[in-house]
This record gives structure tokens, C-alpha cells and sequence, in this order.
């Protein structure tokens, strides 16, 4: 094996010499290798050196993926498959393990980024004067590696002094957040790479708010992960380990039960039972809490069948992106053939939203995505003030928050109704509004003083 491993790094060596591999490629290569818990690492390598795969080797290793404010994304499978991660899979499957390399989403980066997390959170704690273990609410979507990356993420969690809460299969974002505020976490973790292709997988953090790290737990989230260097650690002793736990129905039923206190007027729904609705998970996580949901509000609704299973290849569209029309094709077609008013699509993680309305030329019309938020604003903002809840003598308490780059048609609905509308930069939504809520209350500290929050609409 030593040998084998001097081979390895001479033609490393060569390779940088020759201008074939770049230097950070090569230093990562060799700290990788180093710090490998397995001869997983080095047989891959070998591999590709062997078949003289330097692009494919840059582009694994030139980096250490970043951990940022959004969080890891990255490729799970590399653009070549060596026949070392392929493993026991057949051609027509994803590989047996992650793709290898500093610059990718595997468990390297996963044990990485969870031991940097859960470092900050024992910090947090100790600076909150708070003597309880730190709780992880986790969280998954159908993507390839998915699970596998889940428990890795609530052994680590747990082996280092975390309490890890973990869902019993794929469940979306939106439910994470409300699970991380229901059971009184101090952080949430969802795999997930949103829309991305299916080669693609991601780790999005989330703080005790259930929102996207913002400062100044961002900053010290990312110095901590910045400082671990190596996936393999020393678990604590039993005794101060943290405990891992199942989630299952009795979050979905408190997170559905939640929603049905957002809907402004239930009469309304049970009164159209002629609209009629196509719904599409694409094959993510959104099945799991809209479609009983749906039924839960009386929605005379019907599902694309072929898109109703979790599915990590995405198999049935190009992109797992509701916003495209094409990977609203399926739903499309249902609708015209079930004579459907409404088709409505949601990502793998269900945090993302297309839909298409029947036209009165009796054509199936693609929405916009800054003509689905219009449209959301104006109907909460009115049907508020159609009920009494906003009135001229609060209006000026109630905001709407938006990017930049969103349209203006919603500033103009916000100064139609005399309501507020705050700006942001695209990505630093959580950032502004926070600071928002801070600056109401210290110039308002009374209960009824309190911003309204009419939408916050990033697009």
C-alpha cells in the first residue's frame, strides 16, 4: 500500500509539472488521501490518474466545496463514474458511492460541514448560558444520496453532543422550518439541492428562527467548517452523546394543522367545487403534506400519476423546475384531457412553485413567477382588508417584502393599499427582514405595534 500510494503522488507530481493538474487539485489530492477514513479515496484516484482523467480531476479537486449563507451545492455524481464508485450498481443505476473529491457533495463535505455546524451550536449554547445538548432537526429530499447523507449528518450531530431529529423519508423545506420552531430546535439541516439537475445535491442550514442562516451565525458557522480539515473526528463518550430521533406522522399533522390557519377565507374554497385542479410534485417531497392537504381543504384536484413517486433521476423531465413549461407537460396534458382550470407544480423540495391557468380561449397559460406573487399580494392584501383585519388605521403596518429584481407591480399593490414595501437584495431576503422586525420594535414596543407581514417574495 505505501508503495502503491508513492506511485500515486509521482504521477500527481508529473501531472502538476506538465500543466495537466493544478496545484490546488494536487495539495487536495493528497489531503484527501491523508485523512481518508477508507482506500475508498486513493483506489478512485488511481483510477482516474490512470485513465489520465485530469479535467475530471481538476474539477473534483481545485477546491474545497464552499460552505456559504445558502449553505454546500455541489455534484454527488461526477461527469466520469469511475468503475470504483459505480461499485455493485449496474450501469443503469446511480452509483454505489458519491463522487470523490474536496470540490463535491459527498461524506467528506457532509461530516465536514455537520461538525463545523454543530461546533457553533455548542458555542451558541455555552455563550446563551444554555446547559441542554443542542437539537438538529434533519430533513431530505429524493435525490440521489439523500438518506445516506441524512444519517451520516445525525451520526456525526449525535456522536459530538447533538440531539438529531430525523424525518422517517423525503419531506420539504417548508416543513423543516415549522419542525425546527415546533420542536424548539436550535438549527435545521435540509439535503436538498432544490431544482438542480439530479447529479446535483446540496446542505441548506437553517437557525432556531426555522429561516436560512443569517448574521452573525453565518460568519460563525462558516469560520467553524473552515476549520475542519478532515471528515474522521473522536466521538464523545457515550454518556455525552446526543440521542437521534424519528419524526413521522405527528409532525405532519401539527405542520397541516398549521396551514389551515393560513387559508384567509375557507368558505370560499367550499363554495367553488366546480374548480378543478392538477397538482405535481415532479417527484419530490411535496406528495408527502399538499396532496392530503388538498383533500384536507375539500380541492376537487387530481395528480400526474407518473410524477407522483419519489424519483431522484427526475425521470420524466428534462428539469425539475416548475417555473420551466416544460416540466409542466405531464400536468398539462391531464388538464386538458380532465378539462382542469388550474395546474399547479411544485421542486423537489417543495419550496418553489409553477403553475398555468385555462385562458378563456380554453388554452392552458403559463404563470410567471412574479405574476404568481402579484397575484398572491393583491388576493391577501385585499381579501385583509375585505375582513377587517387591515384597516386605514393599521395599513401603514403592513409590509410587503420583495427583491430588487422582483416586479414593481407589487409596489405599486403595497401604495395602492397604503401599505409598506421594503427592497432587498436577491439572496439577503432573511437579512433585511429581520433587521425590519428589529427596527419596528424598537421604535414600537406596544403588542399592536407589531409589522404585518403581508408576503416575503423572492423571484
Amino acid at each position: 500500500m505505501p508503495g502503491d500510494v508513492e506511485k500515486l503522488h509521482s504521477k500527481i507530481e508529473r501531472a502538476v509539472a506538465d500543466s495537466q493538474l493544478m496545484e490546488s487539485a494536487a495539495t487536495n489530492i493528497r489531503t484527501l488521501i491523508a485523512g481518508a477514513p477508507s482506500d475508498l479515496y486513493m483506489r478512485v484516484v488511481h483510477e482516474l490518474v490512470t485513465a489520465d482523467a485530469w479535467p475530471e480531476l481538476n474539477d473534483r479537486f481545485y477546491q474545497t466545496l464552499a460552505f456559504g449563507t445558502g449553505g454546500l451545492r455541489g455534484r454527488t455524481i461526477g461527469k466520469i463514474v469511475t468503475a470504483v464508485e459505480r461499485g455493485s450498481s449496474r450501469e443503469d443505476e446511480w452509483p454505489q458511492f458519491p463522487c470523490v473529491g474536496t470540490n463535491a457533495m459527498n461524506f467528506f463535505n457532509v461530516s465536514r460541514v455537520t461538525q463545523g455546524l454543530v461546533a457553533y451550536l455548542h458555542d451558541w449554547n455555552q455563550r446563551e448560558k444554555i446547559s441542554a445538548n443542542p437539537k438538529i432537526v434533519i430533513a431530505h429530499d429524493p435525490r440521489f444520496f439523500s438518506n445516506e447523507f441524512t444519517d451520516l449528518a445525525a451520526r456525526v450531530a449525535a456522536e459530538n453532543g447533538c440531539d438529531a431529529f430525523v424525518f422517517d423519508g423525503p419531506r420539504s423545506t417548508p416543513e423543516l422550518s415549522f419542525a425546527v420552531r415546533q420542536i424548539k430546535a436550535n438549527a435545521g439541516i435540509v439535503i436538498t439541492a432544490s431544482h438542480n439537475p439530479p447529479h446535483d445535491n446540496g446542505y441548506k442550514v437553517y437557525f432556531n428562527d426555522g429561516a436560512q442562516v443569517i448574521e452573525p451565525h453565518a460568519s460563525g458557522i462558516i469560520a467553524k467548517v473552515n476549520a475542519i480539515t478532515s471528515e474522521t473526528f473522536a466521538p464523545l463518550p457515550k454518556d455525552r452523546q446526543g440521542k437521534i430521533t424519528t419524526l413521522g406522522k405527528e409532525i405532519d399533522e401539527a405542520y397541516m394543522q398549521r396551514l389551515e390557519t393560513l387559508i384567509l377565507d375557507p368558505q370560499i374554497i367550499r363554495e367553488t367545487k366546480s374548480l378543478r385542479v392538477v397538482y405535481s410534485p415532479l417527484h419530490g417531497t411535496g406528495r408527502v403534506i399538499i396532496e392530503p392537504m388538498l383533500k384536507r381543504l375539500g380541492f376537487n384536484f387530481d395528480v400526474v400519476a407518473e410524477q407522483d413517486r419519489f424519483d431522484g433521476r427526475f425521470s420524466t423531465v428534462k428539469s425539475p423546475n416548475p417555473e420551466n413549461a416544460e416540466a409542466l407537460t405531464m400536468a398539462i396534458d391531464l388538464a386538458q384531457k380532465e378539462d382542469a382550470d388550474l395546474v399547479v407544480a411544485t421542486d423537489p423540495d417543495c419550496d418553489r412553485m409553477g403553475a398555468a391557468v385555462r385562458t378563456k380561449t380554453g388554452k392552458m397559460k403559463l404563470l410567471t413567477g412574479n405574476q404568481i406573487g402579484s397575484l398572491i399580494a393583491y388576493y391577501r392584501t385585499k381579501t385583509l382588508f375585505d375582513r377587517g383585519i387591515l384597516n386605514k388605521e393599521n395599513a401603514s403596518r403592513a409590509v410587503i417584502i420583495k427583491t430588487f429584481v422582483t416586479t414593481d407591480l407589487q409596489k405599486a399593490i403595497a401604495e395602492d393599499y397604503g401599505l409598506r414595501c421594503v427592497e432587498t437584495l436577491t439572496g439577503f431576503k432573511y437579512k433585511r427582514a429581520t433587521k425590519l422586525c428589529r427596527s419596528w420594535r424598537r421604535r414600537n414596543t406596544a403588542t399592536s405595534s407589531r409589522p404585518l407581514f403581508i408576503l416575503c417574495y423572492r423571484w
